[in-house]
């Protein structure tokens, strides 16, 4: 009776092994796992989505379909699929530094984050929904990834941080990248009653800079401030509101200017004035000495944030994406991950897509704000 026992026994556990094996096998909800952590797979699903369309940036082969081609030496299907894996592995990696170094999202980050997701999940739910992309996974890949990432990396290189970088350091650098400067400037043309663009005549053009240059020799003589040309010129023009532009700022290509405008500030001594013509305009332009606002722009946050990013944004972006690389504390659904391919991705409007969604947490700070995957 015992061993009979033992027999039903042992064929009920090796059912319900089998249909736990069968269970696990089919389970495609999520990616990858640990004690801590659980991303599904919407999560690598938009991590392949947003692969694939870095990688359509990086091809150089336009009559080739993308998957033809190679991307950083590699075969394009595995340079996709290994970004994928490795940005959702920087879920972990990034999880795991919350923990060591002690730190959680706050009540306003979490609804920071929320609202983050909200706004960009109406722009991008169309797009990213058809590929399996739930608003919970875009949501874990992108907002809740990007305001991990940026704390972690303003306690690792902000005051008290183990790889602080000095107040020297950003006084050096702020002061040899930054320009302050100030311009006025009048279009040398206009538009007319069909809304063709004009050019304005010789005669008007000649005027013109006959004014910008007089207030360009008073302000250098010390006659009159940028500020007081400016009102002037808005006084001589009709115009009706504040005509001086200012900004303290990188200018270089990714500072929207156009290239003559930031040559001629290049160009320019602090505290020298010219006037120009410059992309279809006239202009005063005014170089001020940086260092003078090097207390102000190094005590507001966003500006200390900014260029401590610029400094140290892309070693930390390189060391997580190495630590992501390289990570083994998680399991892999790899039945999962294998049944989604860069090719699902392959439509005619796959590139119009790619500006429909946002760019990933991770690329998207690595350029502006110390964001990368």
């Amino acid at each position: 009776m015992l061993k009979k026992s033992k027999k039903v026994v042992a064929a009920v556990l090796a059912v319900a092994m089998i249909a736990g094996m069968t269970a696990c096998k089919s389970d495609k909800s999520w990616a990858m796992k640990n004690d801590s952590l659980t991303a599904p797979i919407g999560v690598y699903i938009y991590n392949l989505y947003y692969a694939y369309q870095n990688a359509q940036s990086l091809a150089t082969d336009s009559s080739k379909p993308l998957l033809e081609q190679k991307i950083d030496g590699k075969d394009a299907q595995a340079y996709i699929k290994e970004k994928a894996l490795n940005s959702t592995k920087a879920l972990f990696v990034m999880n795991d530094k919350m923990k060591e170094l002690g730190l959680s999202l706050t009540a306003d980050e979490t609804k920071s984050i929320s609202s983050s997701t909200d706004s960009q999940w109406a722009q991008a739910s169309s797009t990213l929904e058809k590929y399996g992309i739930s608003k919970n996974s875009f949501n874990l890949a992108y907002s809740d990834y990007y305001t991990k990432y940026q704390k972690v990396f303003t306690a690792l290189y902000g005051k008290g941080g183990k790889k602080e970088v000095s107040d020297a350091d950003l006084k050096a650098y702020f002061e040899k990248n930054y320009t302050d400067y100030s311009y006025f400037l009048k279009p040398l043309y206009s538009t007319d009653a069909n809304g063709s663009t004009v050019m304005i005549t010789e005669a008007e053009q000649a005027a013109l800079e006959k004014e910008f240059n007089g207030y360009a020799a008073d302000i250098k003589a010390g006659k009159m401030t940028m500020q007081q040309a400016a009102d002037a010129y808005k006084t001589s023009s009709k115009q009706t509101t504040d005509q001086l532009q200012s900004g303290t700022e990188i200018l270089d290509s990714n500072s929207g200017f156009p290239t003559d405008f930031i040559s001629l500030f290049s160009s320019m001594k602090p505290g020298e004035v010219k006037a120009a013509e410059i992309s279809g305009t006239y202009m005063v332009a005014m170089k001020n000495d940086v260092t003078k606002k090097t207390a102000g722009q190094l005590g507001t946050e966003s500006t200390r944030s900014s260029i401590l990013a610029q400094l140290k944004g892309q070693e930390y972006s390189d060391e997580i994406e190495k630590e992501a690389a390289a990570y083994t504390s998680v399991t892999l659904n790899q039945k999962a991950i294998d049944s989604y391919k860069p090719s699902m991705f392959e439509t005619k409007t796959s590139s119009a897509a790619a500006s429909s969604a946002p760019a990933s947490s991770a690329a998207a700070s690595a350029a502006s704000a110390a964001s990368s995957k």
